[in-house]
């Protein structure tokens, strides 16, 4: 029998997830659009073909998204600058696409100039949040309002697009890693302004300043535009490497066209791609990119053309195509991920605990040291242990927490080097164990029975990492601990991780780790995991009234990103209500026993002409976050047998898949 009825799921709009993307062809476009200050100031004929091109192509050529590069305008308090950008932008209101705009230094000081006033209110005024009111696709901005992320549907999947304001300060990069979290179903196109140079196409392919990240000593002549900015190759660093889910990085600033590949704590490509014509004739001539996502051939083409000139450049860095698999991308299976500061997460102990000082406690410290010798003396063997839990970990699902009994895919913990070996002569490993014995953040040397010994208090090493920074700057440290996770969810009690160091005779070095202490969130201890576990459908409960008898039944399994199915049986000739709670209850009602209770129950939804048999079907969106959430039904029916009563169904739960 054909379903009587199909909807949204509503306990995903009730949870704020948004509605199941719909399914489009395997290649689409994004479009970038560079630097546009030259236009918004002096040619704004320009800018408004641009964003006319765009919508006469809309459809021919499957654009799902279009991201600006930022410096919108050339005078960030220059209003007739800011309205020829409104009116170009408009299009693109009109035609209902979305898009994402990055706030450059032209937009946020007067004249572009570093250390002149920060004036970004003009941006926020044209180009914040209240400009894409009720507008689905726009899913929030910062708290400062000068970065924002919207999502798009395209290839049957849902993209992310991320858009962070010139320099990245840290608050704003705080805030997106939060939002990254929660989406790491999602590939992300990420735009920023500043990142990529290509200075050797100036010195005659000299690398006299080589091409690819601003330099530091860049950093001398022209600062930072937005209070508390950082480098460019921190933002790499901090963020875009340690978020697996970003595909692509775009930016402009610098007249040039360049691009390079990176590599993410997996091992994935990060494409990162310049794109700016300020300094071509006419402002830039109009030229604007074009990215051709195919997935079915897992590429995405990129060209440069301008519907100004009616031409496409043909150089090779105009023209060009880098792999790409969605699948290396985003994750269709549940995730944790926890960091001090990050999200609603602030959980975090950590501490060390030091033999040369056995009744001192390091809790409020803002490293953790792990050493064979914290005396550093050829005399000496004084030990120093590192220690970091994750409080909080086992939970609700649709808290954002493993739940108990779950199967642990994989996971791994993330740590920061403040200070690395410096001993030329060894580089020793350092070894994570999981802890088997309670401690807290005031523990010390002596508290803790001589420190800590592997077998009775500590359990076999998990896994290892060097000391020594490889290159000199790199102070990441990954570390597989599913072992340790595994054994959380099976019951074990979390007593978090210690760092041990290799013993190495005349070492006498160690590291110091940053905690979660650290006034930079984004180099705080992490854990993330990605996990599995039982769900489906279950009844609770039994059918209620005073004559009639519903049945109800959950048929296949209740997956993300396919309908829940289910049948209900019962006397025909009446009209069937369908009811939903996220908790159960257990209320005399009318006759019968309401399952679900009643401070959480949904709108109801009624299918007349009932006839016995039906079978009901609900959409669940194509969304991670919905995995491990447990929602309630019950069907209701006027009861036949007694008129003032009413029929109720068992409980149903579904328990949703991954």
């Amino acid at each position: 029998m054909e379903p009587i009825h199909r909807r949204s799921l509503v306990v995903a709009v009730l949870l704020g997830l948004g509605l199941a993307p719909r399914a489009d062809a395997q290649s689409f476009t994004v479009i970038g659009l560079p630097d546009t200050q030259n236009y918004s100031e002096l040619y704004p004929q320009i800018f408004l073909q641009q964003t006319t091109w765009v919508a006469d192509n809309l459809n021919t050529l499957g654009i799902r998204y279009v991201a600006h590069y930022g410096d919108v305008v050339q005078n960030g308090d220059a209003i007739p600058e800011w309205e020829n950008a409104d009116q170009a932008m408009a299009v693109l209101d009109s035609v209902g696409v979305p898009y994402g705009v990055t706030a450059g230094n032209h937009d946020i000081t007067p004249s572009g100039m570093s250390g002149s006033p920060y004036i970004p209110e003009f941006f926020r005024s044209y180009f914040g949040a209240q400009r894409f009111a009720g507008k689905s696709w726009y899913r929030g901005d910062s708290p400062s309002g000068m970065s924002s992320y919207q999502v798009f549907q395209a290839g049957g999947i849902e993209f992310l697009g991320l858009h962070i304001e010139c320099d990245g300060a840290l608050r704003e990069l705080e805030w997106a890693q939060g939002v990254l979290n929660q989406h790491r179903d999602k590939p992300v196109v990420m735009t920023t302004h500043r990142y990529l140079q290509d200075a050797e196409d100036y010195t005659f392919g000299v690398p006299l300043v080589p091409s690819g990240y601003y330099p530091p000593i860049w950093y001398t002549i022209e600062g930072v535009y937005a209070p508390d900015g950082i480098q460019t190759p921190q933002i790499f660093d901090w963020f875009v490497r340690r978020n697996p889910n970003i595909v692509l990085v775009n930016c402009g600033h610098f007249h040039e066209e360049f691009r390079q590949i990176s590599e993410n704590v997996r091992g994935q490509p990060v494409y990162e791609v310049l794109a700016d014509y300020q300094d071509d004739p006419n402002g830039g001539d109009g030229w604007l990119r074009i990215m051709r996502f195919d997935l079915g051939a897992k590429r995405i083409d990129f060209d440069s053309f301008s519907p100004f000139l009616n031409a496409f450049r043909t150089a090779d860095e105009s023209k060009f195509s880098l792999p790409f698999d969605p699948a290396n991308y985003r994750s269709t299976r549940p995730n944790v991920l926890l960091q001090e500061g990050i999200g609603s997460f602030f959980g975090t102990k950590d501490t060390w605990i030091n033999e040369d000082a056995p009744n001192t406690s390091y809790g409020e410290s803002g490293v953790r040291v792990s050493d064979d010798d914290t005396t550093n003396s050829f005399f000496s063997d004084e030990r120093g242990q590192a220690l970091v839990r994750f409080d909080g970990l086992i939970g609700a699902a649709g808290a954002g927490r493993l739940p108990a009994g779950a199967q642990v895919v994989s996971a791994h913990l993330t740590l920061q080097l403040a200070n690395d070996i410096d001993n030329p002569l060894f580089d020793p490993k350092f070894f994570v164990h999981r802890v088997l014995v309670p401690w807290q953040e005031t523990s010390t040397w002596n508290s803790l029975g001589n420190g800590l010994q592997v077998g009775s208090e500590l359990t076999a090493a998990l896994g290892s990492f060097v000391g020594d920074n490889s290159p000199n700057e790199d102070g990441l440290r990954r570390i597989d601990v599913t072992a340790a996770v595994q054994a959380w969810a099976d019951g074990a009690p979390n007593w978090g991780f210690a760092i041990l160091p290799e013993i190495l005779s005349g070492n006498d070095d160690g590291i110091e780790i940053l905690t979660s202490e650290s006034p930079n969130v984004l180099l705080r201890p992490a854990l993330d995991v990605i996990y599995e576990f039982d769900c489906g459908y279950s009844s609770y409960g039994a059918a209620s009234s005073t004559a009639q008898t519903l049945s109800l039944v959950g048929i296949g399994v209740p997956r993300i990103g396919q309908p829940l199915q289910f049948e209900t049986t019962g006397v025909a000739g009446t009209t069937l209500f369908s009811a939903w709670s996220l908790g159960q209850g257990n209320v005399p009602l009318l006759g019968g026993v309401l399952l679900l209770d009643p401070a959480q129950v949904g709108p109801i939804t009624a299918h007349p002409a009932f006839a016995g048999v039906a079978n009901v079907s609900l959409d669940v969106p194509q969304l991670p976050s919905l995995a491990g959430v447990a929602v309630h039904f019950q069907h209701i029916a006027p009861d036949a047998g007694a008129p003032e009563g009413l029929a109720f169904s068992n409980g149903l739960t579904a328990r949703i898949c991954p």
